[in-house]
């Protein structure tokens, strides 16, 4: 195998990990990190009430504790290392090893998406139509922003 597809495999393994472990962790919330951060912003003028806080922080510490916490993911990352430090190329380990972080990604991906879905629920119609708004003008901007760069 290629020096440079040995380096790929690496790398889309560790762009894995890093996108698994930044929603993973007991600290996550509005403070700029998962699903609660965007949610947070998004929520600033919904006039929610404080039943619907108080719901919507309970979803968010239901879905939070659901979560692998960084430690447990860290033996994945040792084991992507030693076969990669090994002196022959184990590429079926390394492919079993990475299809099941696509595995785990995917699950906390349809996880993610539930807690929007039983977060949506507690929403009253109007607040639904303005978060809606906010999420059209936030994806007009991101594509400008792409198209910018590009």
């Amino acid at each position: 195998m290629k020096h440079s597809t040995v380096i790929a495999l690496v790398f889309s393994g560790l762009l894995a990990a890093t996108s698994i472990s930044s929603f993973a962790g007991p600290d996550r919330g509005h403070e700029g990190h998962g699903p609660a951060a965007g949610f947070h912003m998004k929520a600033k003028g919904l006039d929610l009430t404080e039943a619907q806080k108080d719901q919507i922080k309970t979803l968010m510490e239901q879905h939070r504790a659901s979560m692998p916490k960084r430690d447990e993911l860290k033996p994945e990352m040792e084991q992507l290392k030693a076969l990669v430090q090994a002196d022959t190329f184990d590429e079926a380990a390394v492919r079993a090893l990475l299809e099941s972080r696509q595995k785990d990604k995917l699950d906390h991906e349809v996880a993610r998406a539930k807690l929007q879905f039983e977060i949506n629920k507690v929403l009253t119609v109007e607040q639904k139509a303005k978060l809606a708004e906010r999420q059209q003008k936030w994806q007009e901007k991101a594509k400008a922003r792409a198209e910018a760069k590009s």
